[in-house]
């Protein structure tokens, strides 16, 4: 029995469940409601029509009296036609002290009628001297006492229809804002771009859910507008028309930036997206003043290869220009902007082979830098310092110009095969071209002011 109630609930909505309920509910409350007050009803009806018909019952028996003392029976049969209406009194018989009938009126035959009999004695001065036997008609009462049972029946029936009715519709109600709420909810999951609850909560536990609801919509949502702001600032371009793997050797200047999880937290993603549209510009600039292209990687860094897709004999001194061009851009921009003053930089320079792989991504084919080389590059930055340059030995041994430069020893560091790698710290590049740097950098800031 349980087992099969709990099949037939489960086809059924919240809002059926909750209309049944709250029906069945109301019209057991209605029916044990008629129940009571019927019962209640015809006994106080049965009792007033006892009262009534034993002081009918007692009057009748005095005006009775003279007939039963004189044995008068065609008085006594006179008083009891007039008496005896059939309808509250059926029938009355009147005996003499010795229990013989000597007057009798009304029905013979009571099988239909809801009969109390009521025996009166008649007394003279303190003698028996006969009794009344009167059936009283009691129907009247238990047919009013069955109308009102049936109304109130009907009132409940029809109060748990409408009860139920209006449970359903405001179940219904509830149950559409649910279906938002879960709409919302598995656009979540489903990585879809949700949208806020914005209907008013029919109760506390509904708000509630709706500002837990619209808490995670606002995450996801400020997540995808950050997520849209790295890649426009990550953004990968189309290094080659070939889509073939291809290696090239190139230097390869990595940027890891530093404090962006702290950031997020403070800034919006319209805010967010503006420091990192400052900083794209910044790459953009350094990258093309020296014929590089600026590639994402993964987790916080920015890649820069020069010399793809054409190798030129400058391409690891352009590296090491464009990063002295970077950061001198992010001093002078830092100075102004308090929230640019979150972020550092930590910056490596390598050279060696790097693996050119074609991505098809929105219909497009974009090219990715993978490899060995990239890979260690990265790791490079990891051991770099606030704003320097950590450069590699292998992209010193590219320099003609070396001589001409100031480095600083830098830490040997072991690769992933246990190969060794010296590294120096770039102290300074050449004065003509600290000079030639100085200049990069304000005329570019010129240009950003009055842009």
């Amino acid at each position: 029995m349980g087992k099969s109630t709990k099949k037939m609930t489960q086809r059924l909505t919240t809002s059926q469940q909750w209309a049944a309920f709250i029906a069945i509910a109301i019209l057991i409350t209605g029916l044990t409601f008629s129940y009571l007050v019927t019962s209640q009803l015809r006994q106080q009806l049965l009792g007033q029509q006892q009262q009534l018909s034993k002081s009918l019952v007692k009057d009748a028996s005095i005006l009775l009296r003279p007939s039963l003392r004189k044995d008068d029976r065609i008085s006594a049969n006179i008083v009891l036609k007039d008496w005896v209406d059939q309808e509250l009194i059926l029938s009355a018989t009147l005996y003499n002290s010795t229990q013989q009938p000597i007057a009798e009126q009304g029905l013979i035959e009571l099988g239909g009628y809801d009969v109390f009999w009521i025996n009166q004695v008649v007394t003279d001065n303190e003698q028996l001297i006969g009794h009344l036997r009167v059936a009283i008609n009691m129907s009247q009462a238990y047919d009013i006492s069955q109308r009102n049972a049936t109304l109130l029946m009907l009132a409940s029936l029809m109060l748990s229809i409408i009860m139920g009715l209006l449970a359903y519709y405001w179940g219904e109600h509830l149950l559409r804002a649910n279906h938002k709420q879960v709409k919302a909810l598995n656009d979540l999951l489903s990585n879809e771009q949700p949208t806020l609850v914005n209907d008013g909560a029919n109760s506390l536990n509904d708000q509630a859910l709706n500002n837990a609801i619209n808490n995670l919509i606002a995450q996801k949502q400020h997540k995808i507008a950050i997520k849209k702001s790295f890649e426009n600032f990550m953004a990968s371009p189309n290094l080659s028309k070939s889509n073939t793997l291809t290696y090239h050797h190139s230097a390869l200047l990595f940027i890891e930036i530093q404090g962006l999880k702290e950031l997020q937290q403070r800034l919006t993603a319209d805010e967010l997206s503006d420091i990192l549209g400052d900083y794209h510009q910044l790459l953009s600039h350094a990258a093309k003043l020296y014929n590089g292209t600026v590639d994402r990687y993964m987790g916080d860094g920015i890649l820069i290869i020069f010399g793809y897709p054409d190798n030129d004999p400058r391409d690891a001194s352009h590296c090491l220009y464009a990063a002295q061009l970077f950061l001198g851009l992010v001093q002078e921009l830092q100075r102004t902007d308090v929230q640019l003053q979150q972020l550092n930089f930590k910056l490596s320079a390598h050279w060696g082979p790097v693996l050119i792989a074609p991505l098809e991504m929105n219909q497009q084919i974009q090219f990715s830098l993978i490899g060995d080389t990239v890979h260690w590059t990265a790791q490079l930055a990891q051991q770099s310092k606030e704003m320097q340059l950590l450069v590699s030995q292998d992209l010193v041994d590219q320099l003609s110009e070396a001589e001409n430069i100031l480095w600083q020893p830098g830490p040997s560091l072991m690769d992933l095969n246990a190969n060794e790698h010296d590294t120096r710290w770039l102290d300074s590049l050449p004065n003509n071209a600290e000079k030639l740097i100085d200049r990069q950098v304000k005329h570019i800031m010129a240009m950003k002011e009055k842009a």
